[in-house]
């Protein structure tokens, strides 16, 4: 599967820079700094996909319909690993609660607003925004709109990774999040500007979502909006976990519920200076490298892995880079880096007794997977660059159970090449604690059991 990278033109709105604010904290101890804080259930909606389950050694396993439609184009990876966040929107008549999915890459939350042309299926029914109070319109001549639009509202296009997009106008509205899951707030965010999409094609709602909750480093995110208007930290922080956690839920924490860093690793967000440009709403990171179970992979011939991985400019746009994003199902890895992972990988595993097979939808699969080799896969590790004098290495290590999936009886590695892009997707994430700190560049990183994380303050 090859990834379209012109799905990365985010959003088509070119705004304020952030820089004023976008450096570095004074405070390097990995103490929460003091800041109002709250945690929202953070729900992983696998239940979509009666065909996944997880063994007992935390593998994943699909039947083969779930494996012939598991990496076709704009789906990456197994289907079902789709985390999405319970929001309130609008006051009076008009207050709903709506499922919301996780999106770290787009700095604008969306759902689909009355009347909506062509709906797909969610619960409740779309937001009208006649009937909430609070709503306000964005108007064209406000500084809050960067593009030309016709009539007097502020008109709105939104990309996601996954081919959808969505079209509409922004507004100004109330939300409010409830970290029981329920209709109590643990926390009300006015002024926060959302796009109100009237057109949404390809957006995979299960019944169920109503659209994207954009934790992008950008204006209008909810992160920016905590920022400016509410003059609280820039952190937020999430510890995935996958099917079969027995409480179906994790928690998405912000400001002073965010755990301490102190222990983790760490590598810095780049284009901290390009916020004015949409292609760096997105948390970029740099990649200097990759190694398989232990070794590390040697480029082809007169080509540099720290190059191969930057991001850059070909005929006026933004392509490659590496970024994280946990609404991305699994791993995408570059081209030029996938064509010797793999065989790295296929070396490592046909070294276990394990032959190759051939499996619909996927590019590496090997037969006879038992319980026996299972320790004996190999890890895929990351070599993020780290610069702070004591700091740990900035190495993220993804365990076999989050690199490959079992199809029936056969084994795949659920990681997907891409023309440049390189995608830590959430199935990489899986227990491990991520902390993303706006105003410091930093996002942090450590092994953990995610199913402990199960309320309050850290």
């Amino acid at each position: 599967m090859e990834l379209d990278t012109r799905a990365l033109v985010l959003l088509p709105l070119v705004l304020a820079s952030l820089s004023a604010f976008l450096q570095p904290a004074s405070a390097k101890d990995g103490t929460p700094r003091t800041s109002r804080g709250f945690s929202l259930r953070l729900v992983l909606n696998d239940g979509w996909n009666s065909t996944m389950h997880v063994d007992g050694g935390g593998f994943l396993h699909l039947n083969e319909q779930a494996a012939t439609t598991a990496l076709r184009p704009h789906i990456h990876g197994p289907r079902g690993f789709t985390y999405s966040v319970a929001t309130t929107v609008g006051t009076g008549r008009g207050r709903r609660t709506y499922d919301l999915v996780l999106d770290t890459v787009s700095s604008l939350t969306w759902m689909q607003c009355m009347p909506i042309a062509h709906p797909f299926p969610q619960i409740p029914p779309p937001f009208n925004p006649e009937t909430s109070s609070s709503f306000r319109s964005v108007s064209r001549r406000s500084d809050q709109c960067h593009k030309p639009s016709r009539g007097t509202d502020c008109e709105f296009r939104a990309n996601r990774l996954d081919g959808a997009h969505a079209r509409g106008v922004l507004g100004n509205e109330t939300f409010a999040f409830a970290n029981d899951g329920g209709r109590a707030a643990a926390a009300e965010v006015g002024g926060v500007v959302f796009g109100c999409a009237h057109t949404a094609i390809g957006f995979h709602s299960h019944g169920v979502l109503a659209g994207v909750l954009g934790l992008g480093k950008q204006r209008p995110s909810v992160i920016w909006t905590r920022l400016h208007q509410h003059g609280q930290d820039g952190r937020f922080s999430y510890c995935l976990f996958g099917p079969g956690h027995p409480n179906r839920h994790g928690f998405l924490r912000f400001g002073a519920d965010v755990p301490a860093t102190g222990h983790m690793k760490s590598t810095n967000i780049l284009f901290m200076r390009y916020t004015t440009n949409p292609d760096f709403s997105a948390y970029f990171v740099e990649l200097l490298g990759v190694s398989v179970a232990g070794k590390r992979l040697v480029p082809p011939p007169g080509r540099r892995m720290r190059v191969i991985f930057r991001r850059f400019m070909s005929r006026g746009r933004w392509h490659g880079g590496c970024l994280i994003d946990p609404g991305t199902s699994t791993m995408t890895m570059t081209q030029l880096v996938y064509n010797v992972l793999e065989p790295a990988v296929e070396e490592h595993v046909k070294g276990l007794g394990m032959p190759l097979v051939k499996r619909h939808g996927y590019r590496l699969c090997f037969s006879g997977g038992t319980q026996a080799v299972f320790p004996h896969l190999p890890t895929v590790t990351l070599h993020f660059v780290f610069e702070e004098v004591g700091e740990q290495d900035g190495d993220l290590v993804i365990r076999p159970q989050q690199l490959f999936v079992f199809v029936n009886q056969d084994i795949c590695l659920a990681v997907v090449p891409s023309e440049h892009t390189t995608i830590i997707g959430a199935m990489q994430q899986v227990d491990t604690r991520f902390v993303y700190d706006v105003v410091a560049g930093k996002i942090h990183f450590a092994p953990e059991r995610c199913s402990d994380d199960t309320g309050g303050p850290n």
